[in-house]
């Protein structure tokens, strides 16, 4: 663990991901079962494939503009450093991938997540604006919570793919590896609020990280259906040429 993170305060227990009941937990069961279904899919041609590696690389390219972009301005030294090493991660995820692709014969064009991730980023924005007089550190508090729920559904996403392809497949070392740096970034964001987030606070960050998770869940099943329907697409033009 960084020195700088070895003696932070326990984070408040809003941080992590609460237990679903009712329609959550069916919803979340269902988006599973789909994507689950859509990886089958996606993985059974070769453009499939490609276009999982895509979705990854411009996930790691979009993280890397919006830290960019959310936390311009003054931060103190050691929020700095670990921001750095969080952006030096995030480009060396898209290297990976970019690297994968091209072995695949598709070299990589700089592109933007598609429409249900850029509406509901832009949610995101619209709801970190609207908390940040919440708190004394401002912006820097929405924007980690943002960026901690945004790495908690990445290492949700990398974990069910894992355990999909099983070890060995040859994407399992490239995946695995990205899905450790996951982890321990949700660490490193829960460190960080924990430190940025004063007791009095906690409340505000307990509901703000309620509709950051909303947010995310009321387009779980739209986009597991699109992954679906572009695998089942994929998977069926070359019976048709």
């Amino acid at each position: 663990m960084p020195a700088d993170t070895a003696a932070l305060p326990t984070a408040p227990a809003c941080v992590r991901a609460p237990p679903l009941r009712g329609w959550p937990a069916w919803q979340a069961r269902l988006v599973n079962a789909i994507k689950r279904a859509a990886l089958r899919q996606l993985h059974a041609s070769a453009a499939g494939e490609r276009l999982l590696l895509r979705i990854y690389l411009i996930g790691e390219e979009a993280t890397e503009i919006a830290l960019q972009r959310e936390l311009i301005g003054a931060r103190p030294d050691w929020l700095a450093r670990q921001m750095d090493q969080h952006l030096a991660d995030e480009q060396r995820h898209a290297q990976a991938f970019a690297a994968a692709l091209a072995e695949r014969g598709a070299p990589h064009v700089p592109g933007e997540p598609d429409w249900l991730s850029r509406r509901k980023i832009g949610q995101w924005q619209r709801l970190a604006r609207r908390h940040a007089g919440q708190f004394a550190s401002g912006l820097l508090v929405p924007a980690f919570a943002i960026g901690l729920c945004a790495e908690q559904m990445a290492s949700r996403v990398l974990q069910r793919h894992c355990a999909l392809i099983g070890p060995r497949h040859r994407l399992h070392p490239l995946l695995s590896g990205v899905l450790a740096d996951e982890e321990r970034h949700v660490r490193l964001c829960s460190h960080t609020l924990a430190r940025l987030v004063a007791p009095r606070e906690q409340p505000a960050l307990a509901a703000l990280l309620h509709e950051i998770r909303g947010i995310d869940r009321a387009y779980g099943v739209t986009g597991a259906l699109g992954m679906y329907l572009a695998g089942l697409a994929l998977r069926l033009r070359p019976a048709r040429a």
